[in-house]
């Protein structure tokens, strides 16, 4: 049986995956299924952006994705920490952006909530990127 370090660090993956996913143009649906999708969840995005509530998280996972391609892929996470802590837990992870998105290296938490024995995420924080938000004005003329 997995411990509720290995359960929160899968959740936590699987976020971090789902990223990825929107990276590379996927469907927003996979980054749905990693929050608990309420109107207390929160994030703050790398463009400085604040979204709070579900409705605002999603919206702007699903605006992300319209930056995806195929060849836009490439992001990492080179390491991560996880705290649990009860029903919450967080994690700290050190991101590499993929390439096309400006490369930085940035520093995330991730909070995350056991609701009916489920780890998803309730709060996401990235660090500002410059080169990200340079990046994503670059894609936009191109658009």
């Amino acid at each position: 049986m997995a411990s509720e370090e290995e359960l929160v660090r899968a959740a936590d993956t699987k976020f971090f995956d789902a990223l990825e996913q929107l990276l590379v143009g996927g469907d927003p649906a996979v980054m749905g299924a990693a929050w608990h999708q309420t109107s207390a969840v929160t994030s703050r995005h790398p463009n400085g952006d604040w979204a709070n509530g579900w409705q605002e998280v999603y919206a702007f996972w699903t605006g992300f994705v319209g930056f995806g391609r195929a060849d836009r892929g490439g992001s990492r996470v080179r390491s991560r920490g996880v705290h649990v802590c009860g029903d919450l837990a967080y994690t700290t992870v050190v991101f590499v952006c993929a390439p096309a998105f400006g490369g930085d290296t940035l520093n995330c938490t991730n909070v995350l909530q056991r609701i009916d024995g489920v780890w998803k995420v309730v709060h996401h924080h990235a660090d500002p990127s410059p080169s990200m938000g340079a990046a994503l004005e670059k894609m936009m003329a191109e658009l």
